[in-house]
């Protein structure tokens, strides 16, 4: 004979020879007291909930005997042998697993192409900065119309290098068309009139009063040449914008009495 309980719905078979009607049992798994009922099938003896006063009014030693595992065992429920439950969230899982992986090739496929026409931080590549057409020869008439405001010089005393002399302002488009990679050339000079030191860089990067105090050479360099910030300041520059810029000298020759400053770059973005 079956017997279900009407608690937790686990099913039990038993030896028919070894109950009889009206005879209380103990659900193994959820600990459910009941009363045995035969009906007319079977092979399912179901049992309605007692009334909960009744379990707590029993005593122990009117209780019946609880029975033992020899007694009965648990039948496992076609559910749980085949996982059928289960099935749903597998299928949901697996859904939203191919989803995500469609959405990604998509992106893996289309990114590049975006990338080519438009920055996107950390998905272009410090590369993207190379693959941009430039000219070779630039005449006076290529940049005159790039002029540079607020520029100004000073010195800085490094905790690392020791004295700097900065020299920093922005670049600004007065061409009628976007333009974009300005380069300057800035240089040094004795009272000769004799050029002292001089560097050649790209706008787009500054460094704040900070870290012209504090940080290494090496870290100072890698801040003024930041690809970062060329292809997101200086790679296109509409008309009446401007770009900052920043060189440093470090510990310049005492001779130096001056400096000057030119552009002598400015593209056309493709």
């Amino acid at each position: 004979m079956t017997v279900q309980c009407p608690n937790c719905s686990t099913k039990y078979r038993f030896d028919d020879s070894r109950l009889k009607e009206d005879q209380k049992v103990r659900c193994t798994r959820c600990k459910h007291v009941f009363t045995l009922s035969f009906l007319n099938d079977e092979d399912q003896a179901y049992q309605q909930p007692p009334d909960p006063g009744d379990s707590l009014r029993e005593s122990a030693d009117t209780a019946p005997e609880k029975p033992s595992r020899d007694d009965m065992h648990v039948e496992i429920t076609p559910e749980e042998k085949t996982g059928k439950a289960g099935r749903p969230r597998l299928k949901k899982i697996g859904a939203v697993l191919a989803l995500f992986l469609i959405v990604a090739a998509s992106l893996y496929v289309a990114l590049p192409k975006i990338a080519q026409h438009v920055y996107i931080p950390f998905v272009s590549s410090e590369r993207d900065a190379e693959e941009v057409p430039r000219k070779e020869v630039f005449t006076e008439e290529d940049v005159r119309d790039i002029s540079l405001e607020n520029v100004r010089q000073y010195f800085v005393n490094n905790e690392e290098t020791g004295q700097l002399f900065v020299v920093e302002g922005r670049a600004v488009n007065e061409f009628d068309s976007p333009r974009a990679r300005i380069k300057l050339r800035a240089a040094l000079y004795d009272n000769q009139e004799q050029v002292v030191q001089e560097k050649e860089f790209l706008a787009g990067n500054a460094a704040s009063l900070f870290q012209l105090q504090v940080s290494s050479r090496d870290e100072l360099e890698s801040t003024l040449t930041s690809q970062l910030g060329i292809l997101t300041n200086n790679k296109h520059i509409e008309p009446g914008e401007s770009t900052p810029f920043m060189t440093v000298f470090f510990n310049p020759p005492e001779e130096v009495q001056e400096f000057g400053l030119e552009v002598i770059e400015a593209h056309i973005p493709e």
